[in-house]
């Protein structure tokens, strides 16, 4: 390749690019934009979950419980049921995610040693919301035996390992202890981002050629279509490498969300995904007739895959068999992998090579698919 040729086609392209305001500013401000939007709009924590109860012991004991619940800061009480029929109707018309049902002479049965069985009606028509809440209210019921528990030990002059269960675990999560969401939801948006964006910057630099009339023009010229392409790829590489730092910026100033491990390298692996994105761009842009027709393929090819299929929004190992395999073919799979190994665990390279050789792979079979079906459109 010729490097004066290469940075004259960069040149002309950058130039297109100068002319269009629009598609810089979508260049520059799409990604600040929709990283605020589902940054602040997609959020998998859940606090303030509603709930009613239904007393029927009315003792010390259950208004205890009751005031545990209420200042855990996971539950909201929206109300007192009178009975479980009553409760049944509040999660039927959406007022509660749950009901909890006390049963009476609950603290006299607890005196006497005698184990307790609460009752929780769960809405289950939301079954992920309703696996959270049982989960987040078997904790709570667990923390609160186990203090009534102790403060029984103490009236009885028991010491705590008298009384205290002779095996516990001690819980540690690692990378990310509070288990917000927003900590592996900024590397994915980071990731769908820079596809989607990818694509649509450059699905229509071919085809617009085509439709201004200086297609022909390339055709005479005695540029190789790899220099083409390239040259063309060169001015919105860099562009993205902008948005990159800009996302990354943006995530640690507004969300908090701070790269634990190398910037340099996560940098790296963007470049070598962003030649992804911008290949297959490239390589609709040579398939389309029209650049409408090329951007809606590119949304349609890097949408839904990187938010379905990527393991942004849901495990690839809950996959059935068949999406798992499809998973696997697509770019955004691989970086999603890097990006919050990187970003979360601060792993090097000895760590994310696999999933950055894959991107290797594609960004080459993408490009050289671009550029031999953009030889025979010259042709």
């Amino acid at each position: 390749m010729s490097r004066r040729r290469l940075l004259a086609m960069a040149r002309k392209e950058w130039i297109h690019i100068r002319r269009d305001p629009r598609s810089l500013a979508v260049a520059l401000g799409i990604p600040i934009a929709l990283l605020l939007i589902m940054g602040f709009g997609i959020n998998f924590d859940l606090t303030d979950l509603r709930f009613a109860l239904c007393d029927y012991d009315g003792s010390r004991t259950s208004r205890l419980l009751l005031e545990s619940l209420s200042h855990s800061g996971q539950f909201d009480l929206v109300g007192m049921a009178p009975n479980a029929r009553v409760g049944e109707t509040l999660v039927a018309q959406r007022r509660c995610v749950f009901v909890l049902v006390i049963p009476p002479n609950m603290e006299a049965d607890l005196a006497r040693g005698k184990p307790v069985a609460l009752q929780v009606l769960l809405d289950g028509s939301d079954a992920n919301t309703a696996t959270i809440a049982r989960d987040y209210l078997e904790g709570a019921l667990a923390k609160f035996s186990t203090d009534l528990l102790a403060d029984a030990g103490k009236r009885l002059g028991l010491r705590p390992t008298m009384i205290l269960p002779p095996i516990t675990v001690a819980r540690k999560v690692l990378y990310n202890p509070a288990l917000l969401s927003r900590q592996f939801i900024v590397p994915g948006l980071i990731v769908s981002i820079l596809v989607i964006l990818g694509a649509l910057l450059t699905s229509g630099t071919v085809v617009r050629e085509r439709e201004r009339g200086t297609f022909e023009t390339l055709a005479a010229s005695p540029v190789l279509a790899i220099e083409i392409l390239v040259g063309k790829l060169i001015p919105y590489l860099v562009l993205g490498m902008l948005d990159v730092v800009t996302t990354i910026t943006v995530g640690a100033l507004v969300f908090h969300v701070y790269v634990a491990g190398s910037v340099e390298l996560l940098l790296g692996c963007a470049i070598v995904f962003l030649v992804c994105a911008l290949g297959l761009g490239l390589l609709l842009s040579t398939l389309a007739r029209t650049q409408q027709l090329a951007m809606l393929m590119a949304i349609l090819l890097t949408l839904l895959p990187s938010l379905l299929l990527s393991g942004f929004a849901f495990p690839v190992r809950s996959m059935p068999l068949l999406l798992r395999g499809i998973s696997k073919l697509i770019p955004a799979t691989h970086f999603l992998i890097v990006a919050r190994d990187i970003y979360l665990k601060g792993v090097g390279l000895d760590v994310v090579w696999r999933p950055l050789l894959a991107l290797v792979v594609f960004a080459t079979v993408i490009f050289a698919l671009a550029v031999g079906r953009f030889e025979k459109r010259l042709g």
